[in-house]
């Protein structure tokens, strides 16, 4: 086991601890907003396109603390 840092490590190629689980509830939700955003961006404009993704990408890299 490779410890990465505390709350994360990587085992037999496949990461772990409470970070990693952090990380998959955020893509889950973060995958679902780019999947309403593809659906809608026909009918948005340039600027509310980007809004979008900086609202989706903002949900995936906001900090908090790790709960160990």
């Amino acid at each position: 086991m490779t410890v990465i840092e505390p709350g994360l490590s990587v085992r037999d190629g496949f990461v772990e601890g409470p970070l990693a689980d952090a990380v998959l509830s955020r893509t889950g939700r973060t995958a679902q907003l780019f999947d309403e955003l593809y659906e809608q961006a026909p009918m948005l404009t340039g600027a509310r396109l980007r809004d979008g993704v900086h609202r989706a990408l903002r949900h995936l890299t906001r900090q908090q603390p790790p709960a160990f």
